[in-house]
This record gives C-alpha cells, structure tokens and sequence, in this order.
C-alpha cells in the first residue's frame, strides 16, 4: 500500500451480495486483489458486467476458477451525491474511511477508479497530493509502493450523450488488457 495506507507488504457473474467482513460493507471480500472505487457500487455491477466477464473477476473469497481476479467493490463513495465533483470535505470523509479500508486489503494488487472523484479520493486516501497525479482514463499508474491505479471513468445513471457513452466504454474496454496483464502477467 501507499505510505499512508500500508501497514504492511503489498502484496456473466451474478450480482454479488454485498459483503461484510470485519464490519465494512461493501461488494466482495476484503482479501480481494482488485478495488472498484466509484459513486454507485450496485449499479457498477450492472453497468460494469461486460467488463466483469471478459475479466474473469469475482466477488467470491473462494474463486472457482484459479486465473479468477478476487475483485471488490468499495461504499465508501456511495453517500457523495452524483454531481459533476463532490465537494472538498465530502471527498476527504471518503479518503479517511477509503483509507482504512485498503489497510484492510492485504492481497490488494490494483485499484480501479471510475471517474474523477474516485481517483481524488484513492489519492487522497494514499497520501499522495493531487497535483502529483493527474487524472488519466485508460491509463495504469504504479504509485510509489508498487500498488496499481488504474483510471476508468464513471458512467453515470443520468442519460448522456451517445457519443460520450460510447468513448467512455471505449476507454474501459482498452484498459481491461492492462488490467488483466498487470493482474495475471502470465495468463
């Protein structure tokens, strides 16, 4: 994890009930790999199946399969109103209890972030000062500690152009090999 977040080394699926391990909600367990950090958890899960899939990633502790990526999907965000960028002391309450939540996630190798919010509160959340790392959809960043930002951004509920729908689903879908290539190098 980043310096601020480490306590230690870092180390078609069903809608996933939300899971509660040690107390923090959220979608998948907290031994999980992989972190989704957006506004709306349970519509990620419909909005991001495609993705899901071609990805091979669970929210099952136990995987069936062994090349499965243990995927999470963090509530820290869920409470932010779906405005174009939450405000200051919204997004810092979501780093604080974000925070925690990684130095929960032992095996976590990557986080996904959906949209501009989520990526300010990851940072936020390690330590890490925005003006270090820009926001950059389709792209991996390794932060310092050797743990993987990956930006996606958000699909929002609200109708929006088709156009823009489409880029941004363009944007996931070439970042689903990087993400799989930084998970499983050699699958």
């Amino acid at each position: 994890m980043t310096p601020r977040a480490s306590t230690g080394p870092t180390a078609s699926p069903p809608p996933p009930l939300p899971a509660s391990e040690g107390g923090r909600s959220g979608i998948g367990p907290l031994s999980a790999e992989m972190l989704i950090v957006c506004l709306d958890p349970e519509d990620a899960v419909v909005t991001l199946a495609s993705f899901l899939r071609a990805n091979n990633i669970v929210f099952d502790a136990a995987p069936a399969s062994p090349d499965a990526i243990v995927g999470r999907i963090t509530t820290v965000m869920q409470p932010l109103s779906p405005q174009p960028l939450a405000l200051p002391s919204e997004l810092e309450e979501c780093s604080a209890a974000l925070c925690t939540e990684l130095q929960n996630m032992h095996r976590l190798k990557l986080v996904l972030t959906l949209g501009i919010s989520a990526h300010i509160a990851v940072l936020g959340a390690c330590g890490i000062p925005l003006s270090r790392l820009d926001f950059r959809p389709g792209e991996i960043t390794h932060l310092p500690d050797g743990l993987l930002l990956a930006d996606g951004c958000h699909f929002p509920t609200r109708p929006i152009p088709a156009d823009m729908l489409t880029q941004r689903r363009s944007a996931l879908t070439e970042l689903s090999p990087k993400i799989r290539a930084a998970l499983r190098p050699r699958a």
